[in-house]
């Protein structure tokens, strides 16, 4: 994936409809889309990446997961577990982190990251907790509900973001608002009054200290229905902006496919 990503224009302009270049190579890393779907490809790229080996996901990010590693393996455990809103353990001698990702429980030990007590396989997985710990939560929550585009270097993500976030949301669930509050409740997400007068208001802890807010209104005779998602203005504190991107992403993608 990284020869298809080294192609692409790396601006993250969103105009192949995908928030950003990295997403929009493991897209087609997955055969989700083609690369000609990034407007400024031409044919001898296609046909030079065609040529290559795939290359998998886990070498793609090996150098950035590895350096993130070494950080988070670094820290106070006991320390960060507070900070982070994770839980502190102790294990046959050997400290953990108890974290929440997408409503899944994660560990993380000294040896690395781990899911249900086998060593996580997912590289994004991991990208993007080893950041959140090494970050070690260093600014509280504001309170201030924003959007994506509130955060710098995130213009070129908004649109994109639109298409492959909250209107695919808005699509899906229009009239369907029972199944909307079914797909919130597994994925722990808790109903809230918020500060959007909107028809159904849903807080969901991406991670334990960066709460995303699905607002959701239902259709009327005189507009569509329509979804907004707003994180609280300190996520930046907490984690890598195009890590965010991606997770939000990555949550949509999961929400709107939970078996119903």
């Amino acid at each position: 994936m990284i020869e298809i990503y080294k192609k692409l224009p790396r601006t993250n302009c969103g105009k192949c409809g995908v928030p950003t270049c990295m997403a929009f190579a493991l897209k087609v890393k997955n055969a989700q889309l083609k690369l000609w779907d990034c407007p400024y490809i031409v044919r001898e790229d296609v046909e030079s990446v065609s040529q290559k080996p795939p290359v998998t996901m886990d070498d793609n990010y090996e150098r950035v997961r590895n350096e993130l590693e070494v950080e988070a393996r670094q820290v106070d455990f006991k320390e960060v577990a507070l900070a982070i809103g994770g839980h502190f353990d102790v294990r046959k001698g050997g400290e953990i982190i108890k974290v929440m990702m997408m409503n899944k429980p994660y560990e993380m030990r000294r040896e690395g990251l781990f899911e249900n007590d086998v060593s996580c396989r997912d590289s994004w997985s991991k990208i993007i907790m080893y950041d959140y710990i090494r970050r070690k939560g260093c600014k509280p929550l504001t309170g201030d509900w924003v959007t994506l585009g509130y955060f710098p270097n995130t213009a070129s993500h908004v649109k994109a973001f639109q298409r492959s976030a909250e209107e695919k949301v808005a699509t899906i669930f229009n009239k369907n608002m029972n199944v909307l509050k079914a797909r919130c409740k597994e994925l722990g997400g808790v109903e809230s009054q918020g500060k959007m007068k909107a028809d159904y208001v849903c807080r969901i802890d991406l991670l334990p200290r960066i709460p995303l807010y699905v607002c959701f209104w239902e259709a009327d005779e005189e507009f569509p229905a329509s979804c907004k998602l707003f994180l609280d203005s300190s996520a930046e504190a907490y984690i890598d902006i195009e890590y965010l991107a991606y997770l939000v992403e990555r949550f949509v993608e999961s929400f709107v496919n939970l078996p119903h």
